[in-house]
């Protein structure tokens, strides 16, 4: 009977030093993923919150498997949070690390104590593992969502050849961002000038708009053409590189809504780090004039490139 008792002690302190070496004081959670993202794109894309239903797994974001979530602070390329997961808060941060050829580490950390006594610490431990778990998911959530540019952009950019080598433009001035009737005017006046030439237009219009002041807007457009022609008071021959880089993309919606992709195609030269020698420009695939559902434009962005 007292080896038994003695041999129950052995195996007793030997679970409990087995604990203390086995499960620290400190419990470090760490969840890594690789993105092919850019980390500046990527950090953009989540500073928006509204963005995170776009990637979060579950129809809520900020909760996931029992656990919730929410942004504290927002940092230089992390943000710190706040996970409740059964009446413990555990501070944790989501940091997005740059890589070379443009793309981003994600790392979800956060550190939990493990308590002084054996039973406190198995107990700290088996819900490291749940939180653990929930990290790795999310994570890669997130990775697979940034990994396709269109789900951060809005649409897939390409790089391309230029086809066209001469174009015909003319110029506006608004105290207001121009409208389809505005546009479509210039179009029109564009259309005019390239039959009186007896040229053939060999693309749709080109628009560019210009803010250059706080209520005052310069509108571009031009149209591709067969030859070079003659320059005018209202209209100028532009000359193109045929055979250089350029980028592409397509979008459809609304006015609001192409301005803001817009934008995006601006921020992903930006964040690609493209050098342009050129302004950037919307091919107007639908005539915006005549078709009243916004739903059915079609808009090509380009971006000449280096």
């Amino acid at each position: 009977m007292k080896r038994f008792y003695l041999l129950l002690l052995i195996l007793i302190a030997a679970a409990i030093l087995f604990t203390y070496v086995f499960i620290p004081s400190k419990i470090d959670i760490r969840s890594v993923a690789e993105s092919s993202m850019n980390s500046k794109a990527a950090y953009r894309f989540l500073l928006e919150e509204n963005n995170w239903t776009k990637w979060w797994p579950g129809p809520k974001a900020f909760y996931f498997n029992n656990t919730n979530f929410w942004i504290t602070k927002k940092k230089l390329n992390s943000f710190e949070m706040q996970l409740v997961y059964k009446k413990d808060s555990v501070i944790n941060n989501l940091e997005m690390i740059p890589l070379s050829g443009d793309s981003t580490e994600y790392t979800w950390s956060c550190e939990i104590e493990s308590g002084n006594d054996p039973l406190t610490r198995w107990k700290q431990y088996f819900k490291a593992l749940h939180i653990k778990k929930n990290l790795d998911t999310l994570i890669y959530s997130l990775k697979n969502s940034t990994d396709k540019e269109e789900n951060v952009y809005g649409f897939k950019v390409q790089k391309i050849k230029v086809t066209d080598s001469v174009l015909i433009s003319t110029r506006s001035l608004f105290n207001h961002y121009p409208d389809e009737k505005e546009t479509g005017s210039m179009v029109q006046k564009l259309k005019d000038y390239i039959k009186t030439q007896k040229a053939v237009e060999k693309n749709f219009p080109m628009l560019n708009v210009n803010q250059t002041g706080p209520d005052n807007y310069e509108a571009m457009v031009a149209i591709a053409t067969d030859k070079k022609l003659p320059e005018t008071k209202d209209f100028t021959p532009k000359l193109v590189l045929k055979g250089g880089n350029i980028l592409e993309a397509e979008f459809k919606g609304g006015p609001i809504a192409t301005r803001k992709a817009f934008t995006e195609f601006e921020n992903y030269k930006l964040e690609m780090q493209y050098i342009s020698p050129a302004i950037p420009y919307q091919l107007m695939i639908i005539d915006r004039a005549k078709e009243s559902d916004t739903t059915k434009w079609v808009t090509k962005f380009y971006y000449p490139v280096f």
